[in-house]
């Protein structure tokens, strides 16, 4: 067996950019979560023996590990806007979010559940980071169909009904090769 499947190559990078992207998001938000939640509790008594309970969440501990997991998700949401040396960038950014990420929860493993999640979601976070470094220029292209067309000079239109016709057409009636005439004959 060759191992060569049939789903075309645009569609398995397709579907690899998806999962590179939702796992990092995922992770994102995962560390985002783990960030907030509390770490550490202490109950004192105070000289009149009145208890008190002060806790500690992951931003007083770690004041770097949300903006962090913030910027990582907001880099993966940008991914999908842009070209591929820009995705490679931001991939890069979100690798050492996700790195910062995973040092703010291994520096306090030791205080519960929260820090070891916040420390394997920044791992992951880095993984997709690297990921999209390495495999992003592969990836689809945005959209083009939506870009104007290279302005040619030639006129589109000199009567209002042939700006109609060349709208339907696909064409911009808006452009520049538009003929004055025909823009001042299709105000009111």
């Amino acid at each position: 067996m060759t191992g060569t499947s049939d789903t075309p190559p645009s569609a398995a990078t397709g579907a690899e950019r998806g999962r590179t992207l939702l796992a990092g998001l995922a992770s994102a938000g995962v560390a985002a979560l783990a960030a907030t939640r509390e770490w550490a509790s202490e109950t004192v008594e105070n000289a009149a023996g009145l208890a008190s309970t002060t806790s500690e969440t992951g931003t007083d501990l770690a004041a770097w590990a949300l903006p962090c997991a913030l910027a990582a998700g907001a880099a993966f949401l940008a991914m999908l806007a842009l070209g591929p040396l820009a995705r490679r960038i931001v991939g890069g950014l979100a690798t050492a979010a996700g790195l910062a990420a995973a040092l703010a929860g291994a520096l306090h493993l030791a205080k519960g559940p929260a820090p070891i999640i916040l420390a394997a979601a920044g791992l992951a976070i880095a993984a997709a980071g690297a990921m999209a470094v390495l495999r992003s220029g592969r990836w689809p292209q945005s959209s083009t169909r939506y870009d104007s067309k290279p302005v040619d000079g030639d006129a589109i239109a000199e009567e209002p009904a042939q700006l109609w016709n060349a709208l339907d057409a696909g064409q911009d009636p808006s452009s520049p090769t538009i003929t004055a005439s025909a823009q001042e004959k299709g105000r009111p």
